[in-house]
């Protein structure tokens, strides 16, 4: 038999090939395979998006030390991680707008960025993953990781933060009136929860660290405005 993937010989009574490791009874593509495909992809007990969604939630450093240490087939890829929830999180913040957003209770003067905020908000958080990589390096410059281990963390925590997105957002759809509230909330718990990435990923839980991690944080929302506030501006003239 001929694999289908890299077309070397696999002997009889293989299941797998040797050469490149595709298994060896592919079919024909149909819905039901397909839907088995993707229940996989989030399920799986090995590396599953379902596992992964768990482990970011309470040790999201450690998961990112690992991956970067070469266990890389226990974890989901994290930028096909970050692609995947940045995806989902469009959609809902949209459909957020669409269901929950009065234009006419604004300021005129406010609307065009809110409407641009709402319409490039993918683009945004995309930029943030490479700006949280850079200062997270550079504060954190002595502990041995390179920039592009750096960038390992950074896409795990910007993936994970639009899987909060989603979360909070359903609510905000389903509850309304707890969005003020919540938005609060939510600020504070996600910062934490960045603060708590960077140090697990460090293996540190000195004040210095806490502090420097905390400074990552402020410098990444204030570029992240500066730079929505800019690309505004610059499309609008």
């Amino acid at each position: 038999m001929e694999c289908r993937n890299c077309n070397k010989h696999i002997g009889v009574g293989y299941n797998y090939c040797p050469s490149c490791g595709q298994k060896s009874d592919i079919h024909r593509l149909n819905f039901r395979k397909l839907l088995n495909f993707l229940w996989i992809a989030f399920s799986n007990t090995d590396r599953g998006i379902l596992l992964l969604v768990k482990k970011l939630t309470y040790k999201p450093g450690l998961v990112s030390r690992d991956y970067v240490y070469g266990k890389r087939k226990l974890n989901f890829n994290p930028f096909n991680y970050l692609a995947l929830m940045v995806a989902i999180a469009f959609y809902c913040i949209l459909q957020f707008e669409k269901v929950s957003i009065d234009y006419s209770q604004i300021a005129p003067e406010n609307i065009d960025l809110l409407r641009f905020s709402f319409k490039y908000f993918n683009i945004i958080i995309l930029l943030e993953c490479p700006i949280y990589g850079v200062f997270i390096w550079l504060l954190f410059k002595n502990n041995q990781m390179n920039f592009a281990e750096c960038l390992v963390l950074s896409a795990y925590i910007s993936g994970h933060i639009m899987f909060y997105y989603i979360i909070v957002v359903l609510i905000f759809i389903l509850f309304p009136s707890f969005m003020n509230v919540m938005g609060v909330i939510f600020g504070f718990l996600i910062n934490f929860w960045i603060v708590m990435a960077i140090l697990q990923f460090y293996r540190t839980r000195s004040l210095w660290n806490i502090l420097k991690a905390l400074l990552v944080v402020i410098i990444v929302q204030i570029i992240s405005q500066l730079l929505l506030l800019n690309i505004f501006q610059f499309i609008k003239h």
